[in-house]
C-alpha cells in the first residue's frame, strides 16, 4: 500500500454499543490515487473497538464526524485554476468532472468555482482532484485555508 498523504484527528462521542464515552480517531490518506478515510472508535466502558474504512469518490458525501474532525485539525484545502492559463484546457477540465459523475449543470458550477474562488475540501480530496486535472494538462494550485467550514466541491 502506497500512502501519499495522511491526516489524522480525534473526536469524542458516545459508544454505539453501551452509550458511554468513546474516542474516535479519523485518518485521511491518498492511496493509489484514491481518497481513503478510516475511523477507529474505542469505548471507555465496554470492550467495543470498531473500525470503518471508506474510499469515496470526490463528490460523495462523507460522514459528518470524519469531515468535521479533519477540517478542525487541518482546515480546508483550496484548489484553483487560472482561467487565462487554462483557456485551451477548458474541455479537458470539464471532462474530468463528468468522469467523476457530475451532471452538466454541476460541471458548469464547479468550473466557475475552480476558476473563481476555488474548490474547497479536505487535503486528500483536493490532492486527488488536482491529480486528475494535472493529468489532463490543467494547471492548478493547492492552497491551505484556515477556514473550518465546509465549502467542498
Amino acid at each position: 500500500m502506497h500512502v501519499v498523504m495522511l491526516v489524522c484527528g480525534d473526536q469524542g462521542g458516545p459508544c454505539p454499543i453501551c452509550g458511554a464515552a468513546a474516542a474516535f480517531h479519523v485518518a485521511e490518506a491518498v492511496e493509489a490515487g484514491r481518497v481513503v478515510w478510516t475511523t477507529t472508535s474505542r469505548s471507555t466502558d465496554c470492550d467495543y473497538v470498531g473500525q470503518d474504512r471508506a474510499t469515496p469518490a470526490v463528490f460523495d458525501r462523507v460522514d459528518a464526524i470524519v469531515r468535521q474532525t479533519l477540517l478542525a485539525r487541518v482546515g480546508l484545502t483550496r484548489l484553483r485554476a487560472d482561467p487565462g492559463q487554462n483557456r485551451d484546457q477548458r474541455r479537458r477540465t470539464l471532462t474530468v468532472f463528468r468522469r467523476q459523475g457530475a451532471t452538466i449543470a454541476e460541471v458548469a458550477d464547479v468550473y466557475a468555482a475552480l476558476t473563481g474562488p476555488g474548490l474547497a475540501g479536505t487535503p486528500a480530496e483536493m490532492a486527488v482532484l488536482a491529480g486528475h486535472l494535472t493529468a489532463e494538462g490543467v494547471q492548478v494550485t493547492l492552497e491551505h485555508s484556515n477556514e473550518d467550514h465546509d465549502g467542498i466541491a
